[in-house]
């Protein structure tokens, strides 16, 4: 973060699903395998992972509840990112509980398609300000 940066608060909404993601295929300069979304209702995530610790918000298409969802992830500007942003595109088939991701970087606009598998619960971590990745509990 620059020197003298000026921020902008963000606020929360009400939790809703946790997202556990467990990636078969990564991004090498992003190798971790697994990978924890908490979403919140107002579009706001937060994501944790090994080596990832940053908000964002994003945008769903389609029901979460449902048989397959799309989901735009745009990362706030974060270390994470060298500094910047990232966007990214999740594809959820629930009946057979894949993920296909294809992510885009500034500094990397040709990054190959990661695909995976998750498990999606309700949460209630209202504040996950000072949630790690040690925190949360790991299904696999």
């Amino acid at each position: 973060m620059q020197e003298n940066a000026v921020t902008i608060p963000v606020e929360l909404g009400a939790p809703t699903y946790k997202i556990d993601l467990l990636y078969a295929v990564l991004y090498e300069a992003k190798p971790f395998t697994d990978a924890v979304l908490l979403l919140y209702d107002n579009g706001v995530y937060k994501i944790l992972s090994p080596g990832e610790n940053h908000y964002g918000v994003y945008v769903t298409k389609g029901q979460v509840d449902g048989d397959t969802w799309e989901m735009t992830f745009i990362s706030l500007p974060h270390a994470d990112w060298y500094d910047n942003v990232a966007l990214h595109t999740l594809t959820f088939d629930q009946p057979a509980m894949t993920f296909g991701q294809q992510a885009y970087l500034p500094s990397d606009p040709n990054i190959p398609k990661q695909h995976g598998t998750f498990q999606i619960h309700p949460h209630d971590i209202v504040d996950p300000r000072d949630i790690s990745w040690d925190d949360l509990p790991h299904p696999r």
